[in-house]
This record gives structure tokens, sequence and C-alpha cells, in this order.
């Protein structure tokens, strides 16, 4: 069976589960042993209705006597009474937007029940696109929506990390699930192979910004060819996350082209359309206090051999067995068998030597970090009068990561005001602010020279690297003096350096200032006629600082004669600044008229939409080559010859009218017609305006049912919707420019100005001045179906993306004078299903409920055609041994590169003389980083104040490469080098090519391991991304209202969590969390080039409301 069969049938066999588990379940109901006794035939009888879902008192419910025209509503406390009721009566309790539940009374005196809220009926409101209220049966297209209580159950400092496995449809990767973290959001699939994918950010009707800029990356590369250095990035996180999840209301998610085309360009990724929360108007003031305390620590390490330590093996001895020399000054650990012996280790220091016993270190890796910490306390102000509401909230998040001595710090500060009043019988009026601090010193990562987790990888297995963070200890420290004066440094290691000296001295700073707000204002003339106008606008100023010491470090060790002077410990040193200035302005003017006429109803929207956007990057350093002159001084003044320095300012506009119009017959069947142009200021004026369609439809058909069809089936709705949507260019890609000359020679690169003498060349790059926007066709159908009474629910959509036209920098024959050009070309395929599950087989009226959900996603993702011909695949980025492409008649993002030569049968070809695999001849193809297919399983259980959640979702297929594999390799730490011993053996599986040209079955050539682990084809490192994690986990606990009664607290709660518990993967990956992802956010996925490892996070948290 392939892997494709495999997965296909781990898929069906998963979805087939889901269905049967969901629908086998038995409806129980619990009878009350109280039945027999004798009624009474009227009795007074009172009690309290709370909601299941927050367990809060609902004001308002209609209680009435069944069969009787006897009833009463609940007060503010959620409190009824009747005075004189027969015992045998039934109740009945409604609300808008929850369940009906009849409850017989029998006799009791006290009757309390939990209304379930009315998730199947669909009748509530959803926030669609350009912030317009839908009623959801109404929507032709998928538009699922998270509330509040759902983001926050495992407590993450992420809103988008907090959406995993909870949508169908959504690719969320949360890289090492830190608050400094990238996260990546992309629905049904990437659609553009050079522009971004991650789906458009709205927050409370403005479009914000979500870029993720690395550090440590090469600013200048990477704005003008699109591709991130991955190799040695500082992950500073994505915009995206600067929000405080408490802030949000809900979140509505927009994943078809035509439920977004509203937004334009923008969104041809889809949106999350994020809603803050506000004070009502008549609402009582009221202040709640929530404070979170988070532990962390590794998720995630790799499985190290433990039977062999430092050194090498030199030859054999005339038995044939290996023979090893122990060198102490080296990062290998292919050296000799563990004994047990006592041994020296280290540097000689005044002629002296530690001793140990020369054992494994089993934990030395995973001892070296702590237990990381993170505090979020938020309070918040809500509250309002007759015809205003507000709401102010105040957020602190304080974190210490798992890094040992607090040098991996992350501190983000958050104000929101929201406030809405109404100013007259017509005019009403909003206005929403929020501002966020961040500043942070954060550790990078790759093979740059400040990597902690690259040199801590390094480390012999008999090492015992976790008890030598005391660089005072001349046999773990540096930059002690010697006889001469000299600067010595008396850690083993010449070829690694302590991780310790590395988060002490390597500084990766950041601070971001960030206002986001907006103003809206409504003129409602006529009942049926409303203006709204509204001005957002999103700022920020994101300030990086990188401080890397200038230093020269001699071994102390001058008497052993294993260190010598060759073996120096330098760096030139740098400083640098980046910048990063954003500013977005929107304004919106729509025009709505709302009409029924008897069976028909319809809505009318025009509206015209501005959005401008300036960038303006910095990125200043000393010389790149000299680096500082005078150590410690981090200063530009500071720089051992000329600046390095790149700017770039750019400025871009899109205007757009749009319109909507939506018709309904007899509250069941609708239609739905949007348009929109846009004007793009980054493309030519002859392809600078692009109108984009859709149309969708809804058919509850349900409401034509009755009888015993409809006792089973409760709602029911088919829905059917076709879009086509554009995506602009991005700024400077229409003509040629000019740029500062670098020569590259043999003693490295010459950059103009060079000794006074100016320099200013063509830019490599040659642009399009006929380039035409991105065009995206989307089409989807889909069903809802609610049965038993909202005992079973199921929603369905199948989805067909087709994207042409791709705006992609090629590159092309050097000898022509320029390396690139920037072509339309390309057609990118998504297609799909997505099945969203959700059943509650155990609803009490006395308050247990236990609802069990699950969400399947299948993706096929396809690049069809570049169009260009002699070009066959366009490279997304990677190092030089292993690329991700987008090639044709490939998935999206596959990798790259050389492998090891496998036969016809799937056997591997090794050398005749040595034993070692063969490599192919030029670079071959993988997987792709796309998962075959997404899932996710839960359970809700409620039961009077206690609530239990657990959720797991997972990925299958797909494939990541792993430098973090490489390196333990490289230096025989890794699991797979001791697999089958360090003596020569035949590998598995191999043939080689005997005298006649004939492959035979290899029995008797045999390799040595440490001639092939430490120089692997890159291919090797391409593992299985499937995995299974354990993605959260809470019980939380809401203390009674008769318990606060006499307490100035309105509802207290206190609870345990956790996100990211546990972590399960195919046997071939013992090395890293398939999530991790050295270029953050970027389309550069898969791609763990000894990335931070990711973590565990668990805690506890309290919330109080006056």
């Amino acid at each position: 069976m392939t892997k494709i069969e495999r997965c296909n049938s781990i898929s069906l066999l998963f979805l087939g589960s889901l269905f049967t588990f969901l629908l086998a379940v038995p409806q129980w109901t619990f009878a009350n042993n109280n039945a027999d006794k004798k009624i009474k035939k009227f009795i007074p009888v009172r009690g309290t209705v709370t909601s299941g879902q927050d367990q809060q008192p609902l004001q308002g419910v209609s209680v009435t006597v069944q069969g009787s025209n006897i009833g009463t509503s609940t007060d503010e406390n959620g409190n009824y009474s009747f005075a004189d009721i027969p015992g045998n009566a039934v109740l009945v309790f409604s609300f808008v937007g929850f369940q009906t539940l009849e409850v017989p009374v029998r006799n009791r005196s006290v009757v309390d029940v939990v209304l379930q809220v009315d998730v199947g009926t669909l009748t509530e409101t959803v926030v669609t696109a350009v912030a317009i209220r839908r009623d959801r049966r109404e929507l032709g297209y998928s538009a699922p929506v998270i509330r509040s209580e759902e983001l926050l159950s495992g407590r993450n400092t992420s809103p988008l990390n907090a959406l995993q496995g909870k949508v169908a449809g959504v690719n969320i990767t949360s890289t090492a699930s830190a608050p400094n973290s990238s996260s990546r959001i992309v629905l049904r699939g990437g659609s553009s192979i050079a522009g971004n994918n991650q789906a458009l950010i709205v927050i409370d009707g403005i479009p914000i910004d979500n870029s993720d800029f690395l550090g440590g990356a090469d600013v200048r590369s990477a704005a003008l060819s699109g591709n991130v250095d991955a190799r040695s990035t500082v992950n500073f996180g994505n915009r995206g996350n600067d929000i405080n999840p408490e802030d949000i209301a809900s979140i509505t998610v927009l994943k078809g082209p035509a439920a977004a085309a509203l937004y334009g360009s923008r969104a041809s990724n889809g949106a999350l359309i994020i809603t803050t929360k506000t004070g009502r108007r008549g609402q009582k003031n009221e202040v709640t206090v929530s404070s979170t305390v988070t532990f962390s620590n590794v998720l995630k390490l790799p499985t190290f051999q433990n039977q062999y330590g430092q050194g090498y093996a030199i030859g054999f001895d005339d038995d044939g067995n290996l023979e090893f020399y122990n060198d102490p000054l080296e990062n290998w650990s292919w050296g000799a068998p563990f004994t047990g012996e006592i041994q020296e280790w280290g540097q000689a220091i005044n002629g002296v030597r530690l001793q140990k016993p020369y054992v494994a270190q089993p934990d030395n890796v995973r001892k070296f970090f702590e237990l990381g910490r993170t505090i979020n306390n938020t309070v918040s102000f809500a509250g309002g009068g007759d015809r205003t509401g507000f709401y102010l909230s105040l957020n602190s998040l304080n974190s210490d990561g798992i890094m040992p001595d607090n040098h991996d710090t992350y501190n983000r500060y958050n104000v929101r005001f929201n406030g809405s009043a109404a100013l007259s019988n017509k005019f009403t009026a909003s206005i929403g602010v929020s501002y966020s601090r961040i500043n942070s010193n954060l550790v990078q990562g790759g093979q740059g020279p400040g990597s902690v987790y690259d040199n801590l990888l390094q480390t012999p297995r008999d090492i015992p690297i976790d008890k030598m963070g005391d660089l005072n200890n001349p046999y773990y420290g540096y930059g002690f003096l010697n006889d001469r004066n000299e600067q010595v440094y008396g850690f083993y290691g010449a070829y690694t350096v302590s991780p310790y000296f590395l988060l002490k001295n390597y500084r990766n700073e950041n601070d971001v200032d960030r206002v986001i707000g907006n103003f809206t204002i409504s003129f409602q003339p006529l009942e049926w006629l409303q203006i709204v106008e509204r001005v957002g606008a999103d700022v920020y100023s994101d300030r990086r600082r990188f401080l890397y010491p200038k230093f020269t470090y001699f071994p102390a060790d001058e008497v052993s004669g294993t260190y010598s002077r060759s073996n120096v410990q330098s760096a030139t040193g740098e400083y640098r600044e980046n910048d990063f200035n954003i500013s977005e302005v929107v304004h919106d003017l729509m025009v709505t008229a709302t009409r029924d006429f008897g069976d028909f109803s319809g809505s009318l929207m025009l509206g015209h939409n501005v959005r401008q956007r300036s960038v303006n990057l910095l990125d200043a350093a000393t010389n790149e080559a000299n680096g500082l002159v005078v150590p410690g001084w981090y200063n530009l003044d500071n720089s051992n010859g000329p600046l390095y320095n790149f700017n770039e300012r750019s400025r871009r506009r899109l205007i757009g009218l749009y319109g909507q119009l939506t018709l309904g017959y007899r509250d069941f069947l609708f239609l739905d017609l949007t348009g929109r142009n846009d004007w793009s200021s980054t493309l030519p004026e002859e392809n600078n305006s692009f109108f984009y369609p859709s149309a969708s439809a809804s058919f509850v058909f349900t409401e034509l049912m009755s009888g015993g069809v409809s006792e089973i089936l409760s709602y029911g709705k088919l829905r059917a919707s076709v879009a086509q949507v554009g995506n602009d260019a991005n700024p400077f890609l229409l003509n040629n420019y000019y740029a500062r000359p670098e020569i590259d020679g043999g003693f490295g690169t010459t950059t103009f100005p060079f000794n006074g003498v100016p320099g200013l060349t063509r830019f490599g790059r040659i642009g399009n001045p006929d380039l035409k926007p991105e065009i995206t066709t989307a089409f989807e159908v889909g069903t809802e179906l609610n049965f038993w009474n909202n005992r079973f629910y199921v929603d369905f959509s199948y989805y067909q993306n087709r994207s042409k036209d791709q705006i992609l920098t090629i590159p092309i024959a050097e000898s022509s004078g320029f390396t690139s050009r920037v072509i339309n070309g390309g057609i990118v395929e998504n297609k799909g299903i997505e099945i969203t599950a959700r059943g509650t087989p155990i609803r009490n009226p006395d308050g247990f409920t236990l609802e069990l959900y699950g969400t399947y996603t299948r993706n096929r993702n396809e690049v069809v055609d570049l169009e260009l011909e002699g070009v066959s695949q366009v490279s997304l980025g990677g190092i030089a041994d292993l690329t991700v492409v987008a090639a044709e008649g490939k998935p999206y993002g596959t990798f790259y590169g050389v492998d090891i030569l496998h036969d016809e049968e799937g056997r591997v070809i090794v050398d005749p003389v040595n034993g070692i695999p063969l490599e192919t001849p030029s670079a071959v193809y993988f997987g792709s980083y796309n998962p075959d297919w997404i899932a996710s399983w839960g359970l809700n259980a409620t039961y009077k104040g206690f609530s239990v959640n657990v959720l797991f979702d997972t990925k299958q297929g797909g494939q990541f490469v792993s430098r973090t594999k490489d390196i333990t390799a490289f230096v025989g730490t890794s699991w797979e080098t001791a697999e089958f011993g360090r003596e020569p053996y035949v590998f598995p599986n191999s043939v080689y090519m005997d005298q006649d040209g004939k492959l035979v079955p290899n029995t008797d050539v045999t390799f040595l391991p440490q001639n092939y682990f430490p120089n692997l084809p890159y291919g090797r490192n391409v593992i299985d991304a499937s995995y299974v994690k354990l993605r959260e986990a809470s019980i939380s606990y809401r203390l009674p209202k008769k318990l606060l009664e006499r307490t100035p607290f309105g509802n207290v709660s206190i609870g345990i969590f956790g996100n990211n518990l546990a972590l399960w993967t195919p046997s071939e990956n013992k090395y890293a969390d398939p999530e991790i992802n050295s270029a953050g956010a970027t389309n550069l996925q898969g791609f763990d080039f000894t990335a931070q490892p990711s973590q565990r996070n668990f805690g506890f948290n309290i919330s109080v409301s006056f």
C-alpha cells in the first residue's frame, strides 16, 4: 500500500469513526427517583435559570406552565417563582438564542434549570465583511464563529493559535507556542506562489497589518527578493498576536472568496473577523479581574544515543575492532563506548584537568532548559447608561522563557477602550482605540553566531552541560587573563561556544509601539435607510537592536598538548538596528437600504473604500566584515569600516467601489450578489482597475417540512457560492531601479562607496510595466444539518479555488546583465472538503451536559502550470542543499534536493568499495510541507459550576526538513547514529553495481557509520511531518451565586489548563515538533533550521467580577 493510500485509509477510518460515534451515542435521559412520590395538588415553586455556556444567570427567560396561561419571567439574578401551581405541572423555559426546555415539577418546590445555547438553529447573527451583521441562515458560504469562551479555554496567549482544532479548513502553524512566536494561518490552501497566503485580519471592521519581519535575516535581500534566509533568524513574532485574547468577543472565519469579497484584494485568502468586547446600553457597571499564571517546558527534544561519548574513531586494531581517540576539545560523540571509568576531561588549567565518570548524561540537554513562567493579568471595566455603553481593559503579560537565567524575556502591555453612544434617535457613534507596547530580548536560532540551541545540540553525550552555567568558573567561562595578559577561555569546546556565554552576551532586543483605532458614525434618516461612515488606522513602530560581542579568547590550556593557539575563539562583533514603521489608514462609506415586500425581503448596500499603506524600512549595521572597533560599545559610530545600510520607503493606495444585493423569500430562500472594483497604485495604469463579482445562495429546506421528518431533522440548509477576487502587486515591481553596487571577490565583497569612490548600478531585477493582478476564481457548495433538536449538528463544504496570472520573480541568465525579471504566469489550484460535527449525547435538566465535536479538512493543492517556457519551478526559499519550490504538477511547497540513490525497487544503491550510499546525480522532488488532511476531536462537559474541556488535533501527511536531525547526525549524538552500533555494517536493504554493471544485493560490503552520518545528503533530513497533539485541556469551577451573596463579588471562577500538552509523531521523527519553523509565518514553511524547540504550557487562572 502506498503512502497516499495509507493516508486515504486513515482519513476515511477517522471520518467514519467520528460520525459513527456521534450518531451511535444514546440520547440518555435521567429519570427522577422521586417519581413514585405522591403528587400534591398545588404547591409554590421557585428556581434559578442559568446559561450552560458560562453558568451566568439569565434575565428575561419566559417560564410558563404547559397547557395554561400561567407564566412569568426571570429577574436580573435569573430567579423566578410561582405562588400556587399543580404539583404535576410541566414548566416550559424559553429564551431567545437558547434551546426551549420542558421540565416536570414532580412535587418539587425548587426547580433550577440550565439552558443550552441554541447553536444548531442558526438564527444567530454573524459579523461578516465590512462589519455587517447578517442572519446566519442567509449566508451562502461557510462562516463559523468562535466565541470568547472557546477561545480562552486553553488560555493561549495567541488568539490565532487558540483557533487550532476548532474550525475546519484552517491550517495554523504555531511554531514554538511561546508568547513571542509567529503564527501562520492559511484558509483552504495557499493560492499565491510568491505573494502573501495568510488570511486578512480585521478588528471591529478595520483591516490590520499582520507582517512577520524576521530578525537576524538580511532585510535588504528579503525586501528585494521576497525570500527569507532562515539560517540565523530571531523570531520576534507577527503582529496578529499583539491583541489580548481576553478582549475578543468572537472571531468569524470567512474562508471562501465569496465571503470576503467585499474587502477586495487584501482578502483574496479569506479573512478573520475579530469583534472585541463592548459595554451594553443599560448594563450595570462591572469590573472583572483575570489573572493567569503559566508555566512552560520543552515539549520535544531529539532522541539521543547514550552509548558513545566524546571523540572519534582513528582506525582498527589488529583484531579488526575500532580504536578511538577521546579528544577533549571535540563536539563529536563518535568516541568509544561508555565504560563508567573515571577520566580527565576538558582543559588543563594551572596544570589540572577536571575528572568525571565516562558515562552518558541522558538528560544534559533537557536539564539545560528551565521552567518558563508567564504572568498574564487583565482588568476590564464595562457598563452603560440609557444611551451609552463602554468597555475599558488593561492587560499586562510578562514572560521569562525556557532559557536559563532570564535572558529570553517578553513583555506586552495592552490598553483598549470601546465606547458607543446614541447621539439622537437617528445618529449613533462608536469609537475603539487600542494601544500595545512590547519589549523583549529573544534568542537567535539557526546557525547564527548567537544560536544557543545549535551549540547546545553539539554537546557530547558525556559532557554535563547543564551543570556548567557558572561562567566565573575558570573551566566553564571566558575572558580570564593569562600570564601574558591575554584573554583566555576554559570551556572545553574549541568548535562550539558555551550556550550560557551566548545567552549572556548576545542580545536581540525589540520594542514595539502600536495604536489601532476606529471611529464609526451611523445616520438613519429613514426607517429603511442607513448611512455608515468608518475611519480606521493601524500605526506601529517596530524597533530592533542586535548587540553581538567582539572578543578574542585563546585556550587556557598550554600544558596538555591537546589545545593550541589555533583553537582561538573570536568574533569581530556587530551592532545592528532594524526599524520598521508601518501605517495603514482605511476609510469606508456605506449606504444601505432595507425593505420588505410581502413574502420578499431585500437590502442593497453601496460602499466606497480607500486604503493607504505606508512602509518605511531601515537596516543599518557596523561593517559586516570588520565589526566593532571597541568591544562592548554598541553604537554605529563604533564601526570598523564603512557602515552597512539599507532603507526602503513605499506607499501604496487602493481605492474601491463595492455593492451588495441581498434578496430573501419567506425566510427560507436567499440570494446574495456582490461586486467590487479596485484601483491599485502598484499596477500600471492600463491594468490597475480590476472587478470581481460574487454570488451566493442559501435554501433552508426544513422550512418546507413538517411531521415526523422535522422531529428528526430540526434544521437543514443548502448553500452555494461562486466568486472571483484579485490580488495586486507589491510596490516597485513595474520598473527598473538603481541600487548600490556590490562586487563579489575571492576575499570578500566590495561594497560601494569604497575608499571615497561612489557607485551606482541598475538593480538586478527587471520590472514589468505590463503587470496584471492575480485572479482567483472560487466555487463552494455545502450543507448544514441539525438533528434531534440540536443533539447532533453537521456542516459540510466542498470547495475549489483556481488562481492564475501569478506575480512571480523568476531567475534569468546573468549574461543578460540582470539576475531576475517580474512576470505574470502560473496557475495554482486548491480543492477539498471540510466537515464539522458536533453532538450532545447527554443533556440533563439538572445541568450535566456532555458535548462531543470534531473537524476534518482535506485539501488537494497543485501548481498546475507556470506558463513559462523553460521554467518548471520557482524557489520559495531554503538553502543551497535543499529548497522549497512551486513546481509544475507538484503541490505548492514541495521540497527539492539531493538524496541517496535508490533503484526501481526502492533499494539503496551503495558504493561497492566503501559501502556508503551513493547520492542522486541531481536534485529530486520530495513531498510538500502541506498536510494530506487535518482533523480534530474534543469534548466539553459541564455540571453545575464545573466545566471540562479537552481537544486533540492532528495533521497527517506532509513533510518537513530538520537541521536538528542533520546536526545531531553530524556530531554523532542522534539515535540513528548508534542504531546498529558503531562498528562497520551492511547498509540495510542495499545493492551495489557489480563489474558487469548489474545491481546485486549487498551482503558483504560494509560501511563505517562515522564516515556516512556526518556527510548525509540533505534530502535525508526530510521527514514525515504527521503528528497528533493534545492541543488543549482545562478544568474550571464557577462558585455558586449563593456563596457570593454576602461578598462584593458577582462571579468567581478558578481553573487549571494546558495547551500544547503532548505530542505523538511517527517513528522516523525523533527530532523535533513538526510545527516549528525557522522562517516564521512566511511562505517558507516546514523548515527546521535548528529552530527553537516548542513549548508545553500549563497553569492556573482565577477570574473575579465585581
